[in-house]
């Protein structure tokens, strides 16, 4: 083994304190590099070829929202081994690259994507998301995970692999680079707001976050999180109650900004409104979903009725299944929903809680509550009941309400607060999380610019879209009033769901896309 030195376990120390998320402190690397150390067979692979080659490696690091640690390693290591100037600011790490000699003088671009991924499971599937990246297959057209078991987090690992690619070309001409890979972009936007202020230099952002190739992101909804808790009361199950197993599975969810439009079903929604409409219930166990921005595809639940009224019960559950399944069948084809006695639990929530906590689910929407009047197919406003947990003596329930006005979005979180509060059993609650929509000038020197570029490059106008899913611009927007920013990406299906892919092709595209920005940008001013 070898001996520990003292500058050895100063810099374990300093790496320790940088990556915490209570410490914000900077790192810098080497503002010139002597020599690029890259193996000569890695230096000869095609620069997209290297954008796949890098999106396997990245897959293979574990980095769920909120545990970005390995992640941000993963990053300045790959600083360190090209030469490059990189900060650490809390968990956000900026890399920079200098212009080559032909763009000297050039305006600096800001590259912005996040670290983290949306992990979800499928059911059954072990696999611990902090300690295990993600299994990859491409079949040539698309890359998913192996055998559809995980989410893939091509949200958004493959913009991060692409900026990667850029800083490990050596062939492409470009301005000086920041670029810049947040933390926690899918919960709370926490990377964004914690960046120190002023520290980004670039007069232009471009982010690539987007999910659909061949269009430009030209608005995102805000949103708020919220939050009921409930510190419930357990009491000794009455001997005339018998018990039932709940559940209900195999829906298509998605992300809750985007998946939302197609009007599926939510697995805890559902759970809700049946239960909602039984009388003398109580509740034993309740968990499903994962998170506030992902539609739950799975719940389960262990309920109390008196022996008197099982044939009622059961009678009800056979009906509203029938119901359900017919209403979304065209969205939800493989809904699962089942019923079994179980064996009676001694204890349970009292009928009083256990009735408002059902009124609560019920009363909260699911969905689009308004659709927006000039955007085809887009909400105005919507919510979603991402998760629930009993644990602990503690109930849980979290939401995501999104929307392009804010004076909207507070008014329905209102009303997600108002039905459980109103129970007066002793629900509390919290919002949080709070972020803006985000609507660019359409006419900005950097919009114009990219939309040329396109038409350039490939004779055809780049689509321009507004979307319901939320990207950090918003907060950058804020923080930069005087920065310029746009928003693309290679087309990725079915985010945040065990069924999401990229597609290959438009990989290529977006690559390809990039360069042409990079290359081209003495047309813009600095």
């Amino acid at each position: 083994m070898k001996s520990i030195t003292f500058i050895t376990i100063f810099m374990a120390m300093l790496v320790a304190v940088c990556t915490s998320k209570s410490v914000k402190c900077f790192v810098k690397g080497p503002k010139k590099p002597s020599k690029l150390p890259v193996p000569a067979e890695e230096s000869e692979i095609p620069d997209y070829e290297n954008v796949l080659r890098i999106f396997k490696k990245v897959n293979g690091v574990p980095r769920p929202s909120q545990h970005e640690e390995k992640m941000g390693y993963f990053l300045v290591d790959f600083a360190k081994e090209r030469g490059l100037e990189y900060v650490m600011d809390g968990k956000n790490v900026i890399i920079y690259k200098d212009a080559t000699p032909d763009m000297e003088g050039t305006p600096m671009l800001t590259l912005q994507t996040h670290q983290d991924m949306i992990c979800v499971a499928k059911d059954g599937y072990e696999i611990d998301f902090l300690e295990q990246g993600v299994e990859s297959y491409n079949d040539g057209t698309y890359i998913r995970s192996k055998d559809n078991n995980t989410s893939l987090g091509a949200d958004d690992g493959i913009g991060v692999s692409i900026v990667l690619a850029i800083l490990d070309s050596k062939t492409i001409s470009h301005g000086p680079l920041e670029c810049l890979f947040t933390w926690d972009e899918e919960l709370e936007f926490s990377g964004a707001i914690a960046l120190t202020p002023g520290i980004l230099k670039g007069k232009y952002m471009v982010n690539i976050d987007w999910e659909t190739d061949g269009e430009l992101c030209i608005g995102t909804a805000g949103g708020l999180d919220v939050a009921a808790n409930l510190a419930y009361n357990i009491t000794e199950t009455p001997s005339d109650y018998a018990a039932y197993n709940l559940s209900v599975s195999g829906l298509t969810g998605g992300h809750s900004g985007v998946a939302i439009v197609n009007g599926g079903s939510n697995a805890i929604k559902l759970l809700g409104d049946f239960l909602a409409t039984i009388s003398d219930l109580r509740l034993a166990a309740i968990e499903g979903g994962t998170f506030p921005n992902v539609i739950a595809i799975s719940s389960k639940a262990t309920v109390l009725v008196p022996e008197t009224q099982k044939a009622e019960f059961e009678t009800k559950w056979k009906k509203y299944v029938a119901e359900v399944k017919e209403k979304y069948a065209a969205v939800d084809p493989d809904m699962e929903l089942t019923i079994a006695e179980a064996k009676t639990p001694k204890e349970s929530m009292t009928e009083a809680q256990t009735k408002a906590v059902f009124a609560g689910l019920a009363n909260a929407a699911q969905g689009v509550t308004e659709w927006s009047e000039t955007v085809k197919d887009i909400f105005e406003t919507s919510n979603n009941v991402g998760s629930i947990t009993m644990k602990d003596g503690t109930l849980n329930i979290e939401y995501l309400v999104r929307g392009f006005n804010n004076d909207n979005i507070a008014k329905l979180a209102d009303n997600v607060i108002e039905g459980f509060e109103g129970s007066k059993v002793g629900f509390t609650t919290r919002k949080y999380g709070a972020f803006s929509p985000w609507n660019p000038p359409l006419d900005s020197p950097l919009m114009n610019y990219a939309r040329n570029i396109y038409q350039e490059h490939f004779g055809k106008p780049i689509s321009l879209r507004k979307v319901g899913g939320g990207l950090e611009l918003s907060e950058f927007a804020v923080a930069y009033p005087d920065m310029q920013f746009i928003s693309y990406g290679p087309t990725v299906n079915d985010p945040h769901t065990i069924n999401e892919t990229v597609e290959v092709k438009t990989v290529k595209s977006t690559w390809e896309y990039t360069v042409e920005l990079l290359r081209n940008v003495k047309q813009l001013k600095n």
